[in-house]
């Protein structure tokens, strides 16, 4: 940001990083930041809701998804948001009739005082018309001998997740304030030799629990063992019950009772356990060392590379990216002998769209070029350990006249070529790559030279082996002359 203090994406990553420092107040200026230079970005409203949710202003938070609602109404993980705000006040005031009484108000809502609960309700009124809220706001309210019932029945997923995440994750107690939960803890103090540890494991990896999460039919396991089961079938790994619901509404809540409980009589057990996730955290986080590898297709510096992402080990290294932070993977081509090719692209994680069955469409942007040194393998996916290249600067005077000469000859070319084009095939083109990126002034600027050469260089139909050889050049003047040539080939052919 010193350096480029413009850049916006960097300015919501930092807020990110803030959010998970629980520095509220920071996260929230550079989101402001961003949205007083872009007004209309739906996401960025999105992402200052989930922060005043975190830090328990949920009135305040429900509003912003609104105006989020308001900018794309056909933006998913804020309806998500509304709804289980609107599903959670419904069943508050539930609960509310069925105690008799109205002083639970304040411990209850996580933060949501008399005053932000009316408004959220008028302000949400429009949207009860949506599917998934008139189911709620539908229902009757009970009788005398109902009331019990509703304690008691079976919640669905939607209304588990919410009664969880509201009352629990969300909710950040005042310093000396008690909940139920906490007594209930004080109260029934177990000794400690009658705790066994193996009573607190995962199934699935034989450890204790990290990020327990809880299934609908009632089975508990680690928050990453569940998701790595779930990448290959949409049933519970016990019973075999389907969670396709579940996996389909992707929110795996924390069983906030089991981690105090692990908490409270596992202390040191936890603290080790924590240790180990920490270091394999930091293995998958290493950007040069055992980096992911998708292999695939072709990528380019700054040019945009959409994927479909469907099997299981890519789904794995996709989540890992994320959940460390860095964001980004490395892409190849294959290579008949090696597995993979000896030279790629990292790519930078931009969004990512996950599909009711556990696919998801990633949006991705070219980064670095690299050269593989090491090939190794990481829970089914290749792994590189690699260095980045970048193109040689030319320092004499003389050269860089040449190199500057050649460089607006060869855009001059490429111009003309697209220009030329029939128009279904460049339509199809800026519908996929967006326009060709301007000339730079400055050819030398980027580590990995002008812009333009790497956008036509993947819209040109070269073949992969031709496209690898220029995108491992490290010298700007090779890189254009070998684009020279593809366009006077193709040129060729479009004068016949």
């Amino acid at each position: 940001l010193s350096s480029d203090s413009s850049d916006l994406m960097l300015r919501i990553y930092r807020a990110e990083s803030y959010v998970g420092l629980q520095e509220y107040k920071t996260a929230i200026e550079d989101l402001n930041f961003v949205i007083s230079k872009m007004p209309n970005w739906p996401e960025v409203y999105f992402q200052k809701g989930k922060v005043l949710q975190d830090s328990g202003f949920v009135g305040d938070a429900l509003q912003l998804f609104l105006q989020c609602l308001a900018l794309d109404e056909d933006f998913l993980p804020a309806k998500l948001e509304v709804e289980k705000v609107i599903l959670f006040m419904i069943q508050f005031i539930l609960l509310l009739q069925s105690l008799g009484g109205s002083d639970v108000l304040e411990p209850v809502s996580g933060g949501l005082n008399r005053a932000q609960s009316a408004h959220a309700l008028n302000s949400t009124k429009d949207l009860a018309k949506e599917d998934g809220l008139k189911r709620v706001s539908s229902e009757p309210l009970l009788s005398g001998q109902g009331k019990g019932a509703l304690l008691k029945r079976k919640l669905s997923f939607s209304e588990q997740d919410t009664v969880v995440c509201e009352d629990g994750r969300n909710k950040h107690k005042k310093q000396g304030e008690s909940t139920k939960r906490d007594m209930t803890l004080a109260f029934g103090t177990i000794p400690g030799d009658l705790i066994d540890v193996s009573d607190f494991e995962c199934s699935l990896c034989m450890r204790l629990f990290f990020e327990p999460v809880t299934t609908p039919c009632g089975h508990s396991f680690c928050k990453g063992c569940l998701e790595r089961c779930l990448d290959h079938a949409p049933q519970c790994p016990l019973c075999k019950e389907s969670l396709k619901e579940y996996l389909a509404s992707r929110k795996y809540s924390i069983t906030e009772l089991l981690e105090e409980l692990i908490m409270k009589y596992l202390s040191d057990e936890l603290y080790e356990r924590k240790r180990i996730h920490a270091e394999e955290t930091a293995e998958h986080s290493n950007l040069t060392k055992n980096v992911p590898m998708f292999v695939c297709t072709m990528a380019y510096p700054t040019v945009p590379c959409p994927l479909h992402v469907f099997e299981p080990r890519y789904r794995l290294m996709i989540r890992r990216s994320m959940e460390t932070g860095t964001k980004q993977f490395g892409m190849c081509i294959s290579d008949s002998q090696n597995g993979f090719a000896d030279y790629g692209c990292m790519l930078q994680i931009r969004n990512v769209h996950f599909l009711p069955d556990g696919r998801s469409v990633v949006d991705t942007v070219g980064g670095k070029r690299f050269r593989v040194l090491q090939r190794g393998m990481k829970d089914g996916y290749c792994t590189a350990d690699i260095e980045y290249l970048e193109d040689v600067k030319v320092a004499d005077e003389e050269e860089l006249k040449k190199l500057r000469e050649l460089h607006n000859f060869v855009y001059s070319q490429a111009c003309s070529w697209f220009q030329n084009l029939r128009n279904k095939f460049r339509t199809q083109i800026l519908q996929h790559f967006g326009p060709m990126p301007d000339r730079e002034e400055n050819i030398q600027a980027m580590p990995n030279g002008p812009a333009w050469c790497w956008w036509l260089l993947a819209v040109l139909p070269v073949d992969p082996r031709y496209q690898l050889s220029v995108l491992s050049m490290m010298s700007l003047k090779d890189r254009l002359i070998k684009i020279q040539h593809i366009l006077t080939y193709f040129s060729r052919d479009q004068s016949k």
